[in-house]
């Protein structure tokens, strides 16, 4: 194994030739509609994968935001909002919104998109109920922190094993996103700080679909499950949130529960997918899922309500 890590690390080296079809850039659209909060459309020149573009600006160039627009249809309206040009977050894509509008329950919304020099594009999504989540009851208990090695004194975590009911209406077929969350009071930050945890469960809901880790670009952690097993039903299940800190700086425990679209449940899947095919150096590529037609992208909707936790 040693002589076969030197002669790798000593410069073996190949030169692959790409022989397939190399595309012009797609227009792309990136969009997650949540109930109450203005809808925001992302807008990007797709880049080949192994162009020597990097990233930043160049996912922006080629875009006439002068004459391109971005357009929604709400509900079958043959009338369109036009969306505006608002600052983005950073400089890698150009951000859509229409301040006057956010989305509703049973809302179907349609978004459409036209730049020059690309092919117009549009997709489709429906926006989910507000799901029915109760807390029935929250325990508490030390972490068990005997094979920790060279642990402070005064560090002291918790576990917590959090009961919830959920009843489904049984009315189409969805999935549910649980995102454990926490607002600490900090003597070392200026500002109080949120934690978002990642949580385990034996439930069966879950299957393979464990509550744990399912990072998207959204920038959350949390769990998903759908609802083929308790469809028209109400179910009690548990989940366990570990190493949460200690309770006394703690200013907020709760929950984000979410009625969410399988379009969303299938790119962060397959997002997920992706980050593993990059982590190594045998990894095996993925396709990240699009319902975009013409272009790339997703366009998915959640409907979330926050439930308090005693602490």
């Amino acid at each position: 194994m040693a002589v076969a890590v030197l002669l790798f690390s000593a410069g073996c080296e190949k030169i692959i030739e790409f022989k397939g079809d190399v595309t012009e850039p797609r227009l792309t659209l990136s969009s997650y509609a949540e109930v109450g909060e203005p809808l925001t459309v992302y807008v990007a020149s797709s880049i080949f994968f192994l162009s020597d573009q990097k990233y930043g600006r160049a996912f922006t160039e080629g875009l006439d935001t002068t004459r391109g627009s971005v357009r929604c249809f709400v509900n079958g309206s043959n009338t369109p909002r036009e969306l505006q040009l608002v600052p983005g977050a950073d400089v890698s894509s150009l951000c859509y919104r229409d301040p006057s509008y956010a989305p509703a329950p049973g809302d179907h919304i349609r978004l459409e998109a036209e730049f020059p020099g690309f092919d117009p594009v549009w997709a489709e999504t429906d926006v989910p109920l507000m799901p029915a989540f109760e807390v029935v009851s929250a325990q508490w208990r030390l972490t068990d922190m005997s094979d920790w090695v060279d642990i402070d004194d005064d560090w002291v975590l918790y576990d917590l094993d959090l009961t919830l009911a959920v009843t489904d209406d049984g009315k189409y077929d969805k999935y549910y996103y649980l995102q454990p969350i926490t607002i600490y009071q900090s003597e070392w930050a200026e500002e109080n700080y949120t934690v978002f945890y990642s949580f385990s469960s034996n439930d069966i809901i879950f299957k393979e679909m464990s509550g744990g880790n399912a990072l998207s670009l959204l920038n959350r952690y949390g769990g998903y499950f759908s609802d083929e097993l308790i469809k028209g039903q109400r179910h009690t299940f548990t989940i366990t949130i570990s190493e949460i800190s200690d309770r006394e700086d703690i200013l907020y425990f709760g929950l984000i529960a979410s009625t969410v679209n399988e379009h969303l449940y299938w790119y962060d899947v397959s997002y997920q997918q992706t980050l593993s095919a990059m982590g190594g150096l045998f990894g095996e590529g993925a396709t990240l899922y699009s319902n975009v037609h013409g272009g790339y992208g997703f366009f998915a909707a959640s409907a979330p309500v926050l439930l308090d936790v005693e602490w």
